[in-house]
């Protein structure tokens, strides 16, 4: 909700509030600068109540210096980090129009899921925007930066087409001087690697996994392994219970369903070693010519709908929900 007047903080005007989770909010704010030049963005901030919280400030810390070494065409990126207003924030780039949960939903309502070329080439963005947190930091080095988190509403779709990997929030570098690895439980219990879930080891497998269920959902039009409770749905992804995607989506390739499947296997050491080598099994399914056109009209018919923001990063300005006629948005060949 746009405020009657903008707020002032530091160098920003904060514009429009996008939401609010337990310890930080986010806003559509403004930056200006000499000539005229004006920039939209979205501004993260710790609220007011945990300013002084050690831990909270620590963390948010953390999620800036991982998210400075992130700098991919498939990252949404962080623009600037400081302290205004004796508050901690964290700048990040806007992105006009939709996420991904949002937009799989709005198929749903129409009896749809997302076309197997679309998919592909969400598939190729997110993995290589997997395999460059995983592998590298600004020096070339290996960082191995963990999203824990890879979800559908995670997953950022501009209205130009762009597929941006967001919220690295609760990510394990475990070669940052500082990072840690809570013993708590985060991220989405549908989309956890049975591993994670079971406290064990962590690795970029275990996103793998996640990006496995995320694909499934897309061109299923449901999760894999869900289950009647969170209980159900975790014993069903560690035995590997679920209906086989060639079967759900049977207007798929078979290389792309090849591929997706291996990210489904309960046993770590079974999946792809990295992104990079499930990138590679997707050479047979490359994404259509017109796929970033094509999925850009989806976002503006997601919108058109009226999709809520639902992550840090994301803007939308239209109106409320209303069902539209069906019409079914393929890739172009």
């Amino acid at each position: 909700m746009a405020p009657a007047t903008p707020e002032r903080f530091g160098d920003y005007e904060l514009r429009e509030r996008l939401g609010v989770g337990g310890m930080a909010e986010t806003f559509v704010a403004i930056r200006r600068g000499p000539g005229g030049f004006e920039q939209r963005v979205c501004l993260k901030r710790i609220l007011p109540t945990f300013a002084g919280d050690t831990e909270f400030v620590e963390m948010f810390l953390r999620e800036a210096r991982m998210s400075a070494l992130l700098h991919h065409g498939h990252i949404a990126r962080v623009l600037d980090f400081g302290i205004a207003d004796r508050a901690h924030y964290l700048t990040l780039e806007l992105i006009e129009g939709t996420d991904l949960r949002a937009a799989l939903r709005h198929l749903r309502r129409r009896g749809e899921s997302l076309d197997p070329g679309l998919t592909s080439y969400v598939a190729h963005a997110l993995a290589s925007a997997l395999d460059f947190a995983h592998t590298a930091d600004e020096n070339g080095n290996a960082a191995g930066i963990i999203h824990r988190d890879v979800s559908p509403s995670n997953v950022l779709l501009s209205n130009a087409g762009e597929v941006k990997l967001a919220d690295f929030g609760i990510a394990k570098a475990s070669n940052l001087p500082g990072s840690i690895q809570s013993a708590a439980l985060k991220g989405k219990i549908p989309y956890m690697a049975p591993e994670y879930a079971l406290g064990r080891h962590c690795s970029a497998r275990s996103d793998l996994f996640s990006l496995g269920v995320l694909l499934y959902e897309c061109l299923a039009g449901y999760r894999p392994f869900d289950g009647g409770s969170d209980m159900q749905t975790l014993d069903r992804a560690r035995n590997g219970g679920h209906d086989l995607l060639h079967e759900a989506a049977p207007e798929t390739p078979a290389p792309l369903v090849d591929a997706i499947e291996s990210l489904l296997v309960p046993d770590p050491d079974e999946r792809p070693p990295n992104a990079a080598a499930f990138i590679a099994m997707l050479t047979e399914v490359p994404p259509p010519p017109l796929a970033q056109r094509d999925l850009g009209e989806l976002v503006r018919a997601v919108e058109i709908d009226g999709a809520i923001p639902s992550a840090p990063g994301l803007a939308s300005t239209r109106a409320a929900p209303t069902l539209r006629p069906r019409k079914h948005l393929p890739s172009r060949k």
